[in-house]
């Protein structure tokens, strides 16, 4: 870009030398090849126009050259890299005559530019080695050498202007993308090159008109290298940027302070994706102190401020080579339900329709790209004063995290959660991808953990759980399939809701068959164990649950890929939880189906396996549980092999008349039941 200004001053140092010339009366078309022959000498591009013309500006002097172009190099995209309908050189006539170029006005009239990178990351702008050096030699610093004609001169810039609604436009070649401005408009002010150089410019940018101003207070120096004072800023509607500091072309290029404002925060995003969006956050404030050179960025004693959300810290950007990034950041306590209502909001402003609720779905096989990870190198630590989620309340905690070879590892210290603590560890690898994740849960409250994040209500009670696991796959079913590992779960002084195996004796005796979820429920005072997960399919053999009422073993899986259960808990009728192994008549109780319509189904022959082979068991439960069991008491004293028919499920006949004892005919739904006795203790 530097070495574009220089071609651009040297071909106005050129034509004011030919003009002086052609008021010494040679001739234009000597003048004309003579330009010519110059620029091709300068840069190695050929320069034409259809017309020179000198013309009287009084009190200055000028010349016009119509229909400008300016060939591109060999390789790049369009032919020409400017275009220009007119050019109007305006030279002050006076000084002319001591030899002083003093350039009163250059105007160039509907400017085209197409601006280059090749694959290899080379600018169009770029112009060969000899030329290069030729070229620098020609500076308006040393004007003396920027041609034969105006070899002595002294050398003046007044002001350019762009008109006529310009193109600018950009293509990367290594990532084939193009930029397109339009409407361009421009006025630069430079009195002398000594001086201050000023800016103030406006463009098209997907339909939204942006003003650029710009001033330099040592140009000169700038563009050798050297430190110069000024200030950038952009300004559209809705958005602002400021950087102010100090400037150079080389070495340290920015020292100084970037201020950015954006009070309409999804209005700008939508503009620079060309959609609509819905944001969580509106207003957007930032300022930092800003350090920038060609190999890396610095950006200390940032603030930043996301409608009422508070952020701060300090960010390192290495640039050479493999990009690296160092930050230390600070956030305010964040609600994360703000992002569930963007979500919403998004969808809704680009007619998304919500898909039906009812059916199961399968899980995800969109493919997921990992190899960002693999593109940058991180060292990252946020210090955060918690979060909320849909009422939930997360405490403050320390989130640590690097990125080093394609691998990201993150831990987040110990916060405090529904009444416990929660702390993870994740790791995920682009080779693959893999990933791995640990968690504990200690003294957390398990019904608003699971409603909250699963919306699974069926479970309350005090959870310790730990999960050491790991998965491989691009996509969310991939990961679920490939999942394994182990882990532990133990919940205290809770319920089971949804199942009530004390009352499965009850539900035998009135010969039901199953149930759906939902239905009664089972407190206990302890209910733990340990599993293992192999392809998705999480597996327990060792459930253990305690309460007050029932005693129980469990065991089976819970599979991940097909969204199901299939699972067996054998509950015992106890008088306490304080009895240790319980014996008794054990109820095997079958918990199966899609987790969108789980059952829970009583196995007769179970139970009526372990009456007959361990009636001192069913004994037992009878004498201590008279509450639960008084019906299968009264059953068995009256007519034992009447209960066990009822217990296969083979109906009794109808007898004449109603039971007057029972109060009901025996196909009619059961009388409610009486309040529960005291449950006595053990004898």
């Amino acid at each position: 870009m530097k070495k574009f200004l220089i071609f651009i001053l040297v071909l106005a140092i050129l034509v004011g030398g030919g003009l002086f010339a052609l008021t010494q009366f040679i001739s234009v078309d000597k003048v004309k090849s003579q330009v010519v022959e110059s620029v091709k000498k300068a840069t190695g591009r050929d320069i034409a126009f259809d017309a020179m013309q000198p013309a009287i500006f009084f009190p200055n002097v000028g010349l016009r050259l119509r229909k400008v172009t300016f060939s591109n190099a060999p390789w790049a995209h369009d032919k020409n890299m400017l275009e220009l309908e007119e050019l109007d050189l305006h030279l002050a006539l006076k000084p002319l005559l001591s030899k002083q170029v003093q350039v009163a006005k250059l105007m160039l009239k509907k400017p085209v530019i197409h601006l280059e990178t090749s694959t290899d990351g080379k600018g169009n702008w770029e112009f060969p080695k000899a030329a290069k050096d030729k070229g620098e030699e020609k500076e308006p610093a040393e004007p003396s050498a920027g041609s034969k004609m105006a070899s002595g001169f002294k050398f003046k810039f007044g002001q350019m202007q762009i008109s006529g609604g310009g193109v600018l436009t950009y293509r990367d070649g290594k990532k084939g993308t193009v930029t397109k401005l339009d409407g361009v408009n421009a006025s630069l002010t430079w009195p002398e090159f000594e001086n201050a150089l000023q800016v103030d410019g406006e463009f098209n940018y997907k339909g939204k008109r942006v003003n650029v101003l710009v001033n330099l207070e040592k140009p000169l120096a700038f563009s050798e290298g050297k430190t110069s004072g000024g200030d950038l800023q952009v300004k559209g509607d809705g958005f602002t940027f400021k950087i102010d500091g100090n400037f150079a072309s080389a070495g340290t290029m920015l020292s100084g302070k970037v201020d950015v404002s954006l009070p309409e925060l999804s209005a700008f995003a939508g503009w620079l994706q060309g959609g609509k969006t819905k944001l969580p956050f509106e207003k957007c404030s930032f300022t930092s102190a800003a350090t920038a050179s060609a190999s890396s960025l610095k950006l200390n004693g940032i603030k930043l401020k996301l409608d009422d959300v508070n952020a701060g810290g300090d960010v390192t950007v290495g640039l050479g080579g493999k990009p690296t990034v160092t930050a230390k950041l600070s956030l305010d306590k964040l609600n994360l339900d703000r992002f569930m209502q963007a979500s919403k909001e998004t969808a809704a402003v680009k007619g998304d329709k919500a898909a039906a609720a009812p059916r199961q779905q399968d899980w995800d096989d969109t493919p997921m790209n990992f190899g960002g990870l693999k593109a940058f190198d991180a060292d990252f630590t946020l210090k955060t004063d918690g979060f909320s989620v849909k009422g939930a309340e997360v405490g403050p905690s320390t989130l640590t995290a690097q990125v080093n070879g394609g691998v990201l590892r993150a831990k987040s210290s110990e916060a405090k959660m529904f009444s416990g603590t929660v702390s993870t560890d994740l790791t995920v690898n682009a080779a693959g991808p893999s990933l791995g994740i640990r968690f504990n849960l200690s003294g957390v409250q398990a019904e608003p953990v699971l409603t909250t994040f699963a919306n699974f209500k069926k479970l309350d009670g005090t959870a310790y759980m730990t999960a050491d696991l790991a998965s491989s796959g691009n996509s969310q079913k991939a990961i679920i399939n490939n999942l394994a590992g182990k882990g532990t779960f133990d919940f205290k002084n809770g319920s089971l809701k949804g199942i009530d195996l004390a009352n499965f004796a009850k539900l035998i005796q009135n010969r039901l068959q199953e149930m759906n979820i939902g239905e009664g429920k089972t407190e206990f005072v302890d209910m733990g164990g340990t599993y293992t997960v192999a392809k998705g399919i999480a597996h327990n053999e060792d459930l253990k649950m305690r309460g007050p009422l029932v005693q129980a073993t469990g065991s089976g899986d819970i599979n991940l890929p097909e969204k199901s259960i299939k699972y067996r808990v054998l509950p015992v009728l106890t008088a306490s939880s304080a009895v240790e192994n319980a014996k008794g008549l054990k109820v095997p109780v079958d918990i199966k189906g899609p987790f969108s319509n789980i059952k829970v189904k009583p196995d007769y022959k179970g139970m009526i396996s372990d009456v007959l082979g361990n009636p001192e068991n069913a004994q037992e439960t009878i004498k201590n549980i008279r509450t639960q069991g008084k019906d299968i008491i009264k059953d068995f004293k009256k007519d034992p092999n009447k209960a066990l028919n009822m217990l296969l499920g083979i109906p009794a006949p109808a007898p004449a008349e109603p039971d007057a004892a029972q109060g009901t005919a025996p196909d009619a739904a059961p009388a409610p039941e009486p309040a529960p006795e005291p449950v006595p203790g053990p004898p």
